[in-house]
């Protein structure tokens, strides 16, 4: 006779139980959901045209290729290049940290230079003599060794911060790209280097690139500029890596007539010196023309030109601004 209410209420427990357990689930399903949405919401960069009125950033390489940075269109600083660059924290931070490494490459390449023209200084101001050519070598390889480490870290910082910017572009102005997002990247070959472009992942040959922008022939005309650059720079390299060679060579074997080293070898160097520079040149205007005719292609009419003005005093966006973004 007592198996009934028992078993009642054993069936009573389980039934609240189930129900206790049904709410939280709910509970617990909304939290999720709300959760879920935030983050959506907190994460969808490019919806509502959130960040339709940050500008472009640009940038080109000078003389002495340093890059020089723009918004639009106006030249700035660095600091305030990495004001904007805030609505991605963790690239800010980075950039700030190329720039750091960009300014110790520079400082070793610039001690390279130096050593190169004080041990060239002694070459043209000493007795043509083995005795005294092999100081004069000596002191010129310790000047390379300085260049071979500080050229990497502005190459690859620059590179660096040329994605990053590629990246704050495209965040900035996703809804006014209704095609592909070009993508430039410098790749250092054995002799000179080759640029290369790419749609997302994907490196694009010529004949692809001419597809894409054959509607843009401005846009194209400076690309087709930046190629006959880049063949010039091919032969410069090839020409200048026979001089030193030659000059290394007449450096290392003896020589029987003092004369001969005064006739042929300071030729050699200067010319060496000169291929250099000229394909230094070459190089860096190769670069500038093929961003310029990708951030063309990129942006079209909302490309700012670049204006001759010095660079404008401005504290930038506000902190506030970027605590609301996220």
């Amino acid at each position: 006779m007592w198996k009934i209410p028992i078993i009642t209420r054993v069936n009573s427990l389980i039934s609240f139980n189930t129900k206790i357990g049904a709410i939280f689930g709910i509970i617990i399903l909304g939290l999720f959901s709300a959760e879920l949405n935030a983050q959506n919401t907190s994460f969808d960069y490019f919806s509502d045209q959130r960040y339709a009125g940050y500008p472009l950033i640009t940038f080109k390489e000078n003389f002495f290729n340093q890059p020089v940075y723009f918004i639009d269109g106006v030249k700035s600083k660095p600091k305030e290049v990495r004001a904007f660059m805030e609505i991605m924290p963790g690239d800010a931070y980075e950039f700030g940290n190329n720039n750091t490494k960009l300014t110790t490459g520079y400082a070793l390449h610039y001690s390279s230079l130096a050593i190169g023209i004080g041990s060239l200084g002694f070459l043209l101001t000493s007795e043509l003599t083995p005795q005294n050519f092999r100081p004069w070598f000596f002191t010129s390889m310790s000047g390379m060794v300085l260049g071979m480490v500080g050229s990497p870290m502005i190459s690859n910082s620059k590179r660096r911060n040329s994605r990053l910017i590629e990246n704050y572009n495209y965040l900035i102005g996703r809804e006014s790209i209704s095609g592909p997002y070009l993508r430039m990247d410098v790749r250092f070959n054995f002799i000179g280097e080759k640029i290369d472009i790419y749609d997302g992942p994907n490196l694009l040959d010529k004949a692809r690139i001419r597809t894409l922008i054959d509607e843009k022939p401005d846009m194209y005309a400076d690309y087709q500029k930046a190629l006959n650059k880049q063949k010039v720079v091919l032969g410069l390299d090839l020409t200048g890596l026979v001089v030193n060679l030659l000059t290394l060579t007449y450096i290392v074997t003896p020589q029987s007539q003092p004369s001969t080293q005064t006739n042929l070898l300071i030729p050699l160097v200067f010319t060496g010196l000169g291929l250099g520079i000229a394909s230094n040149q070459f190089r860096r205007s190769a670069r500038n023309l093929t961003r310029q005719a990708l951030d063309m292609y990129n942006f079209g009419d909302r490309l700012v030109p670049i204006v001759r003005q010095p660079s404008m005093e401005f504290s930038g966006p506000s902190v506030t601004l970027f605590s609301r973004s996220f």
